[in-house]
């Protein structure tokens, strides 16, 4: 039997566990756009903007760990997802970007969304800086049989990858005979290296004899088992990075907060003190700007150990006296949690752990003149901790701006992934498309904080109304784009136009099929939450919030006056 190409990437992409598809259309990939839209495995969700489809795909991917597809037709169809496709990429997602290009070389005859072969394999850098790790342009039927066993390989790695496939119409439509290349999951070889083990012994005999401490980051989000057996076993303390929020429940009296934007600077200089804490166990993180406000920096007299893949990307991070162990860390802690089984701690390791205090929040006087108007964001803090994490064991993502400031800082998680953000890339707008992925990916109700300036610069509201999805955007609604406000009267610079005319989110939400609120104070927004949560049905929440509470951005401001 005879099939066509686009089928039979189909049914590839199904035997890849690929189950759902985000994107938008256009005229260079119908074939595909055909075969996905009947497939019975893979569950297609047409949304509003290419990069919204992006964004969406990644964090489907990240919350699910596996590949999902991300499709757009030629020409600015690509070019609209590029920022989707760079912070997946960042962000280690098992992303498929389906494309097509029109033409092997260029015409000169102005074709309609030319796309040529030059074009999309400049997508792919040699210093690992671009936005795909691997890209195929598949114009022939040995391109794309070749491209299929390349594919499958580079899935069965441990680490995320992001792939781009540029197909052309003529070939998505060409007849192929059908389990012609039908290609073989495979499963990664189990155990760790001999090296790693050795090194496993290293680190069971230093934590053995000296206080610890655990810098966990998102590549550790599989090892939250194995990772808190032995931080209780060994009495070490935990600090996380922003993604890593949860991996290690943040209420444990082991965990001693978050690092980067918006962390307690002073806090995390004492927890890394080598007097405190003369060992350094650094998980899953490139440490980069805002997952570390460059913390690491003052570890030149401890003790360090970086464990994770793809070592060579954090490798410009680490302090030079760095232990690099190339090793999946999920097996590493395996071994090392049997290792220690048989070791005893010295009474130097059992001393009491320091554990920072709450921080609690207290309106002062100008707070109170302004409540009767506007939200303290602290006080949206502790309604979304108490309602949407603790109550409902939600999943929560926070766009760019000052709403990942608040919530890095306040919000305290107890599972792995249940907390969104990126700080890698950092782009406006992507949990306000994102949180599509998220809300399609799980039971649990997904709630983004979206500040009111990245809300209007593209949403996916439209596309969860269509597909039913249990999304709430909750609208940081101030007026103005708060932390260039702030930022600018932080640095000492004289005041710029950031004012956003007054906006009516909830209204907004209603034109696009929503369920609207607008709320100014806590019990409104109780409410609010607890309906939209309930009702199960997409969401936009209007919170109108005081525009001059400050956040604490001073580890952002201290790295801009440095430059």
């Amino acid at each position: 039997m005879e099939i066509t190409v686009a089928d039979d990437l189909v049914k590839f992409l199904e035997d890849l566990r690929v189950d759902a598809a985000f994107g938008v259309s256009g005229g260079f990939i119908v074939p595909v756009w055909q075969a996905l839209s009947q497939s019975e495995k893979i569950r297609l969700y047409h949304c509003r903007h290419e990069s919204g489809g992006v964004f969406a795909a990644s964090e489907y991917s990240l919350c699910q760990n596996q590949p999902t597809v991300a499709f757009a037709t030629a020409g600015p169809g690509i070019t609209n997802a590029l920022t989707g496709i760079k912070a997946a990429r960042i962000d280690g997602s098992q992303l498929i970007f389906i494309s097509s290009i029109t033409a092997e070389a260029k015409t000169g005859r102005w074709c309609l969304q030319e796309t040529t072969r030059q074009d999309v394999e400049t997508l792919l850098q040699n210093d690992g800086q671009g936005y795909f790790d691997s890209v195929f342009v598949i114009s022939t039927m040995s391109d794309y049989l070749a491209a299929k066993k390349e594919i499958a390989a580079k899935l069965r790695e441990p680490s995320g990858c992001s792939i781009g496939v540029f197909i052309t119409t003529t070939l998505q439509k060409a007849l192929l005979e059908d389990g012609g290349c039908n290609i073989a999951g495979g499963t990664p070889p189990e155990g760790i290296s001999e090296k790693a083990l050795s090194q496993v012994h290293k680190l069971a005999d230093d934590m053995m004899t000296q206080k610890t401490l655990f810098w966990v980051g998102f590549g550790a989000r599989h090892a939250a088992e194995n990772l808190t057996r032995i931080a209780v076993k060994t009495q070490s303390s935990v600090i996380s990075t922003p993604r890593g929020k949860g991996i290690f429940p943040e209420k444990h009296p082991l965990y001693a907060g978050a690092t980067g934007l918006g962390s307690n600077g002073e806090n995390i200089a004492a927890q890394l003190d080598p007097r405190r804490h003369p060992v350094v166990v650094i998980l899953g993180s490139r440490l980069s700007e805002l997952s570390s406000s460059r913390a690491q920096d003052q570890l030149s007299d401890s003790i360090i150990y970086y464990i994770g893949l793809n070592s060579r990307d954090v490798a410009s991070n680490l302090p030079p006296q760095t232990i690099v162990i190339e090793c999946e860390i999920d097996r590493f802690l395996a071994s090392l949690s049997q290792t220690l089984r048989l070791k005893e701690p010295t009474p130097q390791q059992l001393l009491p752990v320091f554990t920072p205090s709450p921080e609690l929040f207290t309106a002062n006087s100008e707070d109170a003149e302004r409540k009767e108007n506007a939200l303290h964001p602290r006080i949206v803090m502790q309604v979304l901790q108490e309602i949407v994490i603790d109550k409902y064991d939600g999943y929560l993502a926070a766009d760019a701006g000052n709403s990942f400031v608040w919530t890095n800082r306040f919000l305290k998680f107890s599972r792995p992934v249940r907390y969104r953000t990126s700080t890698g890339f950092g782009a406006m707008g992507h949990y306000a498309c994102g949180l599509i992925g998220i809300a399609a990916s799980t039971t649990h109700c997904a709630v983004g904080v979206i500040g009111d300036g990245a809300m209007l610069m593209g949403n996916e509201v439209s596309t969860a109304v269509q597909y039913k999805l249990p999304a709430i955007w909750l609208v940081m609604n101030d007026g103005c784009y708060n932390m260039c406000r702030q930022g600018l009267d932080m640095l000492g610079n004289a005041p710029l136009d950031c004012d956003i005319p007054a906006t009516d989110f909830a209204l907004l939400g209603k034109s696009l099929g929503a369920t609207g609120y607008r709320v100014s104070d806590k019990a409104a927004l109780e409410e609010a939450l607890i309906q939209a949560i309930s009702a199960r049905q997409t969401a936009v929440i209007d919170v109108i919030v005081d525009r001059y509470a400050v956040p604490p951005l001073d580890d952002r401001i201290n790295t801009l006056q440095k430059l």
